[in-house]
């Protein structure tokens, strides 16, 4: 069983809370941001929990964390780059995840700041005045389905070509809920192996 402990960050908009997921003193972490708030988007949505869990399992520490007071985009940036700073003060690697809103969030994070890699899953090209920043450094894995009809997944194939090298991909035949059992089992593989890739080995 994967351990788990409750976590909060006195940040610069409010107290955030967050839930950590394998060893607390670990080096190398992934913090994981969730889809929109608005819609029930939480560090508790399943597809995030399900990404924790596989990445204790393989010695990668993640923390999934709950946004402030919603405020269109802006401030759930400043959120998660507060918490990716300050944990990037205990650790020699530092990963982030974002999914769908959460993607385009995890985006203008890592365009702030140091992170080593990054993975988006259903990321959007824009969501409530925030627009997704795809000119970053760091390896960066994405994770989109052909079926997508929340983030088109021909926007999607422009967006992946406009960004900055090192990148890959991954296209799965879903939608943009990844429900499928089996579906899910290949996102936890290839999302797993990129971290442990860029992560363990940094």
């Amino acid at each position: 069983m994967v351990k788990k402990v409750l976590v909060s960050f006195d940040c610069s908009r409010e107290r955030l809370y967050g839930t950590l997921y394998g060893d607390e003193d670990s080096k190398v972490k992934v913090v994981l941001c969730p889809p929109h708030p608005l819609y029930g988007g939480s560090r508790n949505d399943f597809r995030l929990v399900r990404v924790a869990e596989k990445l204790a399992k393989n010695g990668i520490t993640a923390l999934c964390v709950d946004y402030g007071h919603y405020s269109g985009g802006l401030g759930e940036v400043k959120d998660i780059l507060d918490v990716v700073n300050y944990v990037r003060k205990t650790v020699k690697s530092l990963g982030l995840f974002g999914y769908s809103f959460g993607a385009v969030v995890a985006s203008n994070v890592a365009a702030q700041t140091k992170v080593d890699s990054v993975v988006f899953m259903s990321i959007l090209e824009k969501v409530d005045g925030l627009e997704v920043c795809l000119n970053i450094e760091c390896p960066k894995l994405f994770i989109h389905g052909e079926f997508d009809e929340i983030a088109s997944y021909k926007t999607f194939k422009r967006l992946y070509s406009q960004a900055k090298e090192p990148k890959d991909c991954l296209i799965l035949e879903t939608d943009h809920f990844y429900m499928r059992e089996e579906t899910i089992e290949k996102v936890l593989d290839s999302l797993c192996k990129f971290f442990k890739k860029h992560l363990l080995t940094s």
